[in-house]
């Protein structure tokens, strides 16, 4: 699209303030309301913006695992998506790309609830007129609490954090035996080339892992929203780009955890030993695809 242009400033600007004017979310999380089903409203001016972004050759390789996956959840197992993050654009074109892709796909779309900080619902009102198109289970994540420096403000987060996390879980553990696929973002943040640590896996995945039974990764290579250095969300960079998502055979969640502890047996933490080793996987997938992708 040329020189860098703000995404609140963009030429999709009269869409995006119709998108505002539409919503129907609630910014503020509390632990009553971490369950949000996705409102259509927004979706078809949604959708413009991503048609003119996601450019031919854009799609989902390995649809077929997740058509395995939803068939395990289809029978009561319990399984995750997850998903590398790059923007807030990924989980958009990732339903996009899906509800193109035929009856199968929609009915991928329809079963995945995804995991999602409180950021989005609170940050803005932009951010959070896509954000609510999905349906999605709000969460405190760790990270967030960390960057709080004032000793009072740090322990009110933490209450909380600890209030909604509990609800959360609460929902997730009833939404797994409905035959929901549970998506997360295993770095629950944005990857940002200038703050390594973006790039690094959660720890809680490490629970995740624990309570489920069956697993892909999704890489992502191709971004229509590039990161803004300075700015917050509503601010970074819409680009066209082809996007393709690569997804994993499935896998058994224990098998890659047990496989995960053994390849590091001194790791102090294990927590941070699982979760690494997820990110580590899905830097392999990427990277296999990028070649594939540019090759």
């Amino acid at each position: 699209m040329g020189e860098n242009v703000e995404l609140n400033r963009s030429i999709y600007k009269g869409i995006i303030d119709e998108m505002i004017r539409n919503s129907q979310g609630t910014p503020e999380v509390t632990d009553k309301n971490v369950y949000q089903e996705g409102e259509p409203a927004n979706k078809p001016l949604m959708r413009r913006i991503l048609g003119d972004l996601l450019l031919p050759g854009s799609r989902i390789d390995g649809l077929e695992h997740l058509l395995e996956l939803h068939a395990l959840a289809r029978r009561k197992r319990f399984c995750l998506v997850l998903m590398e993050h790059y923007s807030n654009f990924d989980l958009p074109n990732f339903y996009e790309l899906l509800e193109t892709a035929g009856d199968e796909g929609k009915a991928i779309a329809d079963a995945i609830v995804s995991v999602a900080g409180v950021k989005l619902n609170e940050e803005s009102r932009l951010v959070l007129a896509f954000t609510e198109v999905f349906t999605r289970v709000v969460i405190f994540p760790s990270r967030t609490v960390q960057g709080i420096k004032d000793k009072r403000k740090r322990r009110e987060a933490e209450t909380r954090r600890a209030r909604i996390n509990i609800a959360a879980l609460k929902t997730l553990m009833k939404l797994r035996r409905e035959g929901r696929l549970v998506l997360v973002f295993p770095s629950g943040t944005r990857y940002r080339p200038w703050d390594p640590s973006t790039g690094r896996g959660l720890k809680e995945i490490d629970t995740y892992l624990k309570y489920y039974s069956y697993m892909v990764l999704v890489a992502i290579n191709g971004n229509t929203l590039l990161p803004n250095p300075n700015g917050n969300m509503d601010e970074d960079y819409p680009a066209k780009d082809v996007v393709r998502y690569t997804v994993s055979p499935v896998l058994r969640c224990s098998e890659f955890r047990k496989e995960a502890l053994r390849a590091q047996p001194d790791h102090e933490d294990t927590k941070q030993a699982v979760a690494d080793r997820v990110m580590a996987a899905l830097a392999a997938l990427h990277a296999e695809a990028e070649r594939a992708r540019t090759g």
